[in-house]
This record gives C-alpha cells, structure tokens and sequence, in this order.
C-alpha cells in the first residue's frame, strides 16, 4: 500500500507561499486586497476579473463558470488539468518537500549560479558611545532607500546616543508596500574598499544595548521593567504604562544572545512577546538569558487577558468573547483602544501576568452580551432568494435554475435612527469592501428607496465603489436584497459631536457609557480632523511645558480645554480674538491649542470661508475648539452677522420642500479661537458700520502680546519666556516642529477624565463646585460697579482657567497648579484695559458718539454767542460765516483768575430737534441727556414737585422775550473721562 498523501500539510506549507505560487500559475494577474485576480488560463478569457483566489485561504472561484476549490492543491489541479494526486506532488516539488521530479510541464530551471567568494574584510570595531560630536551626523537618509519613514536612537543611560535604528517604506517592483530596517552604528571599517572611522549601515556583532537605557535609567529601582518585541511596540507601551520604564532590544528573537540584558540585573521584568509562534519563542529564549545576569524575576503577560475583555470607552474592561489579532503587541492594542485605565485594572485583578508556578490561574470571566458586544449575537435574516458568502450576494436565477452574482459580498450592518427620544429618519447601515478592498460604510435613508426606484441607493454605492456584476438585473436585486434584508441590530445615530446624555461623541469614538449603542454619522468627509501622534508625555515634554510662564499660551490652551465645558455648565459659547501687528506669533497660538486636537495645519480652519461655510464649520465643532486664522481674510460686511451666529450657537432657519421650517437647523456650543492684525470694531468699521455690545460681548478680543516697549514686543512677540532661546521666533520655530510630531491626545485624555468626573451622583457636585470657582474668579477681580456685560466676560475668562486647572489637575498639562488661572487674569485684565473700564458698552459707545459730535461740529453747526463786558445784550457775531445747518448756539464765558490765570469756558444750547435727530443720531436721546446729568455736563430743570427734567427753558439770541426749550451742555464736563472707569481699571490691573 503506498504512503498516504498528507493534503493538509502541504496546502499549509503552501499558503505561506500562496503569492508566488498563484502568480506562478496565472502570472497575468494583480492583487486586489487579498484576492489574486487574474485571467483563467484553461479558457478563453478576455479581461481579468471573474477569476480570482484568495491568498490567505486558497479559496479560488471563477465566477463565470462557477469552477471553484478550496485550497491551493485543487488550484493547481484545475489550472494544469492534473488530479488530485499529481497537483499534490507537483506542488510539493515546487515546495522543495519532496524528492520526485518535476513534471514535464513543471520543468523550470531554479538552478542559481554560486557567485565568487568576495575577499574577506577586516573586522568591524564598533565605538561605544561614539564621540559626542558624532551624534548631529548620524544618518536616516540610505542610498538605496533615501529618507527614513521613522528612526529609533538608543541611547545611553545618561542620554548620549548610541546607535540608532531607521524605517523605510518602499513599493516592491509588484506595486506592493514594504518595510525595511536598517540599523546605523559608529565605528572603524571598511566602505567601498577604504577603512574609515564614521557611521556604517550595519548591526553591531555584539553587545547591542537596549533601547530604552535612558528611560531605564530615570526609574526607580522598584520598578518593574516591560519588555516588549520591536521599537514600536516600546513606543506604544510607554503611553499605557506611564509609571514603569519600557525597552526592547535590535535585531529580533534571533538577535537576544547578542543584546546585553546586564542593565535589568535586580530588576522585576515583565515580558509582553507578540502574539505569534515568534513571540513564544522569544519567551523560551529569553528565560535562560535574565535568569544568567539575575533579573529579580521574569514574568510574562497573559496574552488571553486580551480575547476575554475589550476596553471600555471610560478606561473600564467589559467581559466579551473577542480575537486578539496573530502578531499583535503593544501598538495593536493603542489602536484598538487600549489605555492606561485598562492595564492597571488589569494588574489590579491580577489578570495582567501569567502565574508563576504554584500559582493559581486567575478564572476567566463570565461572558454577558451587552450594548457594545451583542452585535453578532442578534439575529440576521437574508431575504429569500439570495444568498451571501465571501465572493458576493447571489440572487436566484428562475430561467437558468442557479444563483447567479448581483455584486460583491455586501452586509447589513444594523438599522439605524436618530440617537434621540423622537427615534425618526431610520436607514440601513451597510458596510463593504471597495475595488481597492477598502472597507467601507454608509447609511441609507430608508426614504431613499421611495423615490425614483432608489435611483440614489446605486449611484453612491457605484460612487463608493461597490462591485455590481453586468446584467440587467444586478442593480435592482441589489435594492430588493436591501429592502429584504431583516436584522434586530440597532443603531443610534449622532450628527454632531459633543455631550449625547452621559457620554461624549467624537468623529472616531465614543467616550463614556451609553445605554444605546451609537454610532457618529455625517453624509460627507467630517471637517473636523482630529488625529493622534507621539504620546501625552511626549505633547507634555515638547509643546505644553513651553506654555509655562507664557500666559497668552496658557491661556489658548486652557481655551481649547474649556470647549466641553460650556453647554455643560450653561455658558454660552465662548469667542476670543487674539489681534496685533503681523509675526507678533499669533498663528502660534492658535496652533498650540489646535495641538490639542490633533495636528495643527490640519485641525485649524480659516476665515477664508462664505457665512454658510462658516456655518458647516461651526456644526462639524461643536464642544470642541473651532480655530480660526487670519479674520481679514472674511467678507468685512458679513463679518458682524457671523459673529453674531458664531455666539448664538445655531445657522439659519431654510425652509423645506413644503414651504415649512425644516428640523435640520446646525446647533453647537463651544469655544473659539481667532485671530487678525485689528480689532472687530477696525474691520467693520471698514465696511461703514458699528460695533454693538453684543458682538463685543461674542468677540472678546485680546492684545496678542504683554509687552510694553517696542523692543520687547519685537523680540518676544506673543511670548514672555523663550525659555532659553533667542527669542519668540525661534521659539515659534521649535513648536513649530514638535506639533507636527506630537498632537492630539491631550484632549482624549481630559474627556476620559471628565467623563469619570461626571459619573453618577457626581455631575452636580462638580458643576456646583466650578459654578463657585468662577464665582470666586469674578469677586477677585470685579468691583461693585462692574456692568452685567463685564460680569459675563469676566465669567468666561474664569471657565478657560479653570478648565486649564482641571487639566493640570488630571496631569494632562504637566504645569504647575494655579498658573491657568493666572493666565487668565492677565489676558482678562489686559482686555479690561483696552475696553476702556467696568461700564457698559453702549454707554462708552454713546458718550464717544456725543464727544466726536461736539468736536466735529461745535464750530461749524452752532452760532457763536458774544457777551460784550459793558454791554447788557447778548450779540450774534456777523463776522463769521453763516452756518448752514444750525443746531444751536455756543456761548463762551470767561474767567478771570488772578492767581491761576484767566480761562474759558463753552456752553452749548442745543435745540430739542437738534439733539435727538443730529446730537444723538441713532442711539436713544433721553438715555443720552440722563447720562449727562450724572457727569455734570447737562444742567436740568429742577419742576416745583421735585421732579428733574433734562432741557430747560432759556432765552437766546433773536427769539425774542419768549424762551425756548433747550439742553443746556457744558463742554469741559463732557469732555472729562470717569474717574471711576480709572480706578476701576487701577484695581483689576493690580496697580
């Protein structure tokens, strides 16, 4: 009897060559995703498409002739017409397993001519550490490759580099992504036939250090170390365990007897391997290695832990039935929302580490479906007549008595509907892969398949790029198969981000706990474009700690801290204008809060925009910082009403199709940023209108720089402390840099904390507690007089301090506590200042109004009155030329003062008229006079009950005997600024 055939074993051994031995059979293919398709070589097969094989499982179809297999031995058979038995041999000959010859349609020379023995070169010494001067010249640009993607340094206990260890990404001459790692190292060898001392693009032979030594270094002894496999792993896991130091060593498993490990001698290590067949090796390798140099123990983490809990949103583990992905480390598990919440509950249940022996293993624990794991428990019906499998949904053919394809496999996700109480607009989720095997999703309103066919369904699943099949019928079973599909799955839709009930919606997250699942949903791209790169530590260590003692950066980042903050505690949205002289660094703040976000070019938005784009944007923002740079770049008489919209928190009402209001109206709260070389008051004023206190109280605008003197402002710019530089430029320069490679998780972590703030019983406790500290902020620096409209701002500035405080609190910013809300003080105070004092808006407005009238007018709209010394007649001055539009008259009286010398004094009496249509001309005239009865400037009429009327009756020039009703207005007493505006100011600047 002849041996039997193991099939199993050769189509495994294949598989891990599937790529090369598909192209070898059909070679006039291309990959698509993880499918090989290519034209059937065993027909007449005019384009490729229909004929495709499946290089991770070898499951092949020809979709035309509906010929298929299931593993790469039947491939063979039906591509060379072979059996079973002789596929088996030929594909185990191609393997090199077997010692038969190859068929004769398999005889192909693999013959490789043994190259001449090149001389042997002299030894490479390596220098460690290499001289210090050496390490500004160390490369990441390979001749072969050019620049690095990313580069690792090593570096020594002390921070010197050691080596350093690049990433290039490369397309293959098959149009495939690569990855190649090339380490640098300094010594002496030989490069192109010279020896030379420098930097060579090879491993060092021996005694490699790890990487991390400097990190290793800063920790305390007691510590336990986290051993991981590969540099990007280390960098993941230092931002789960922030507390104990993170290495790992060049080269792989293969390289562990080459690595010096003598730096964790005494030290308790924790090895986190890979989740592959490598990885357990690199356990069993590793062992003999820390135990020789006396590591103070060796444990291993549990792999398992991470196929029995998924991560919470709020840094809880939820119990669930899930895959850990085959090779996964530290970096798989950042991405799949991992945090450092998740591994110290994990350690504090004892679940983190493998048992040492004798120890008792931790129970596993019950599974219980819930909102954010039943998905695939909750029953899915196919409609009759179609079936699904990976190839695509099949729909039954009556006439030809078979299944025939409509399009590629397409799945319903969920039914889903407005995440509110009403539940309306339902849709089908859908998800699929595009010809690119891009996964895709997209929600269709179930109202779609009510008008034109569902005409709009198949032109954006085209557009996206779901495969139909060519036949007549495809597009239509696609639509039946939809409208057919039944599934209990639900899904609550979120439009906008910000607070939905307990928990906070981002574009690619949801955090906290929700009693729903839920899902952000927007039909286009979303515009706002948060991102993540570097960790928190490393945000902290290279852009937040240059705030420091930079109060208007502190501030801009506190601002983009205070976002979720504002509906929260019922402020409304919040605006600040940073304005000043072009390269003062304004952009720079801007970018600094954006930083928070994500990376700033990408997250910060312009001006440059129409009001309804404005409105897109604010919608797409909400509770979360919207920056805007360079404001004269908007319309200047539109600039006004779009501050106004911005504050207000909603867009315009648009009508329906039925001439009713649609519900659709953009809502957002939040807080702003803005930028620009003036004022909002410069800038309309340009397009012939007036500031209200309404947009001032919207625009709250800040001198974009705290120096005084020329010189200063110059060098510093938007900055106090340069903080060893040469200056705010070069300063500017380096944040510059460091956000491009550091953003974005500053905010994720302070919603984390904000949400474990507001669990339970503890949102009112919090809210009463910051309701006081702004309380606190406004009695500090509010005088009695203050006007409600100070009142409101001064509220504002307090809520962006505090927010910075909660965020230094949580150890998010890394500052010093207090200097948030110093930050704020001092941009508050510096916007007291520029205002002008604690009163209202409007009545500063009024008065300068009233001033420059006089000033403008006082000569040319008003008769000069003379009063001749020996004379008992007032006279009207002919001499000068006749005025041609009269407001009244103006009288000066003169003094005579023996001691301080002889002065003057003007009186105007203005006709009623004059006053109310010329004087104060738009605003309101009796406020006007009562104002300037309490400055002295108006001199009233006291009636004979008590009562104060504003004019009086006076007898003036060529009237006659009869007196006339006029206002009565001495110009000196006009013209004096409040004292208490000035103390008021003295006070809250600390003068």
């Amino acid at each position: 009897m002849g041996k039997k055939l193991d099939f199993k074993k050769i189509n495994s051994l294949a598989l891990a060559q599937a790529e090369s031995i598909v192209s070898r059979y059909a070679p006039d293919g291309k990959l698509n995703g993880r499918e090989w398709v290519a034209r059937n070589p065993n027909r007449n097969d005019s384009k490729a498409g229909s004929f495709s094989i499946n290089v991770d499982t070898g499951v092949w179809c020809d979709f035309a002739t509906d010929d298929k297999g299931g593993d790469l031995v039947s491939y063979v058979a039906y591509v060379l017409r072979l059996s079973q038995g002789d596929a088996f041999k030929t594909l185990s000959n191609y393997l090199g397993v077997s010692d038969e010859p190859l068929g004769e349609f398999e005889r192909v020379s693999t013959a490789t001519p043994t190259p001449p023995k090149a001389p042997k070169e002299p030894a490479f010494k390596p220098m460690l550490p290499p001289p210090p001067e050496a390490a500004k010249s160390c490369p990441f640009h390979f001749p072969q490759f050019g620049k690095a993607s990313h580069y690792w340094d090593y570096k020594s206990a002390s921070g010197d580099l050691l080596m350093r260890v690049c990433r290039f990404d490369r397309i293959t001459s098959g149009g495939e992504r690569a990855k190649e790692y090339r380490p640098v190292v300094y010594g002496t060898g030989t490069s192109k036939g010279k020896e030379r001392t420098g930097w060579h693009w090879r491993q060092l032979p021996d005694s490699r250090p790890l990487y991390g030594l400097d990190y290793l270094a800063a920790a305390p002894v007691s510590a336990p170390v986290v051993l991981v496999e590969g540099e990007k792993a280390c960098d993941a896991a230092r931002g789960l365990f922030n507390s104990y130091p993170c290495v790992t060593w060049s080269g792989g498993s293969k390289a562990i007897g080459k690595t010096d490990f003598a730096p964790l001698a005494g030290r308790d290590v924790w090895l986190w391997p890979d989740n592959d067949l490598a990885g357990d090796k690199t356990v069993d390798a590793l062992r003999p290695v820390l135990n020789a140099i006396g590591v103070k123990s060796f444990r291993v983490f549990d792999l398992g832990v991470f196929a029995r809990f998924v991560p919470g949103e709020s840094g809880q583990l939820i119990a669930a039935a899930t895959t850990w992905p085959e090779k996964a480390d530290a970096f798989d598990a950042v991405a799949l929302g991992w945090n450092p919440q998740h591994f110290t509950a994990l350690d504090l249940r004892g679940a983190l580490l493998l048992p040492l022996e004798g120890e008792a293993l931790t129970p596993a624990p019950t599974i219980t479906p819930n909102a954010e794991t039943a998905t695939s428990d909750k029953p899915s019906t196919i409609p009759y007549g179609f079936k699904l499998d990976d190839f695509g949904v099949w729909a039954y053919d009556a006439k030809a008595e078979k299944h025939r394809r409509i399009c590629s496999r397409l799945d319903v996700v969920a039914y889903c509907r407005d995440a509110n109480d009403v539940g309306d607009n339902w849709g089908i989720l859908v998800q699929f892969k595009n010809l690119d095997g891009k996964e895709k999703r997209i929600n269709f309103p179930r109202e779609l398949f009510g008008s034109d066919g569902g005409t709009e369904v198949t032109k954006r699943l085209l557009s996206m790029g779901l495969e139909y099949d060519a036949h007549r019928e495809s597009k239509r079973k696609v639509l039946e198969y939809l409208q057919g599909h039944k599934t209990q799955e639900r899904i609550g839709l979120v439009h906008k981000t910000g607070w939905h009930k307990s928990a906070f919606v981002l574009p690619d997250r949801i955090i906290g706990t929700t009693d729903e699942q839920l899902l952000f949903y927007t039909e286009g791209a979303t515009l706002c474009k948060l991102s993540e790169r570097g960790t928190l530590a490393e945000w902290q260590e290279n852009v937040s700690r240059y705030c420091v003692d930079n109060p208007l950066a502190l501030f801009a980042v506190s601002a983009a801290f205070s976002a979720p903050l504002v509906d929260l505690l019922g402020v409304e949205t919040m605006g600040f204008h940073f304005y000043g002289d072009s390269s003062w660094g304004k952009s720079t703040l801007l970018n600094i809060a954006c930083s928070v976000f994500g990376k700033p070019d990408d997250y910060k938005k312009a001006w440059r925009s129409t009001d309804n784009g404005m409105e897109s944007l604010a919608a797409s923002h909400s509770e979360m910082l919207l920056a805007l740079d360079e404001i004269n770049q908007f319309d200047p008489r539109k600039l006004g009403d779009v501050v106004y919209m911005l504050g207000n928190g909603s867009g315009k009402t648009r009508a329906n199709d039925r001439g009713g209001a649609r519900d659709d109206m953009h809502r957002w709260r939040f807080t702003f940023l803005s930028n620009g070389e003036k004022t909002l008051e410069q800038y309309i004023g340009e397009a012939g209108k007036t500031q209200t206190a309404g947009q001032e109280q919207r625009f709250l605008e800040i001198r974009a720089t705290l120096h005084e003197s020329e010189a200063d402002i110059k060098s510093m710019g938007v900055f106090n402390n340069p903080h060893g530089l040469a200056g705010g430029a070069a300063l500017t320069e380096l944040l510059k840099g460091t956000m491009v490679q550091y953003h974005g998780t500053a905010f994720p972590a302070f919603l984390n904390s904000l949400v474990q703030e507001l669990e339970g019983d503890k949102r009112g406790r919090f809210i009463a507690v910051t309701q006081s500290r702004l309380g606190k902020f406004k009695k500090e620096h509010l005088s009695g007089n203050a006007d409600g409209q100070v009142d409101r701002a001064a509220t504002k500035f307090a809520l962006v301090g505090w927010a910075g405080e909660l965020a230094t609190h949580w150890g998010i910013t890394g500052w010093q506590q207090g200097q948030a809300i110093s930050a704020a003080a001092s941009c508050f105070n510096t916007w007291l200042r520029a205002r002008g004092g604690v009163g209202s808006f409007e009545e500063k407005q009024m008065m300068g109004h009233v001033r420059q009238q006089f000033t403008k007018y006082g000569e040319s709209r008003f008769k000069r009155w003379d009063d001749p010394e020996e004379s008992k007649h007032a006279v009207i001055d002919s001499h000068v030329p006749v005025t041609s539009e009269c407001w009244g008259f103006r009288r000066e009286l003169r003094t005579k003062d023996y001691l301080e010398g002889d002065s003057s004094e003007v009186v105007f009496y203005v006709f009623k008229d004059a006053f109310k249509h010329d004087i104060c001309k738009g605003f309101d005239h009796n406020r006007i006079a009562k104002m300037l009865r309490t400055m002295g400037a108006l001199q009233p009429t006291i009636e004979g009950n008590g009562k104060e009327r504003m004019d009086r009756k006076e007898k003036l020039p060529r009237m006659g005997n009869k007196r006339v009703w006029c206002y009565k207005i001495t110009l000196s007493a006009l013209m004096v600024e409040s004292e208490d505006n000035e103390s008021d100011l003295q006070n809250v600047a600390g003068f």
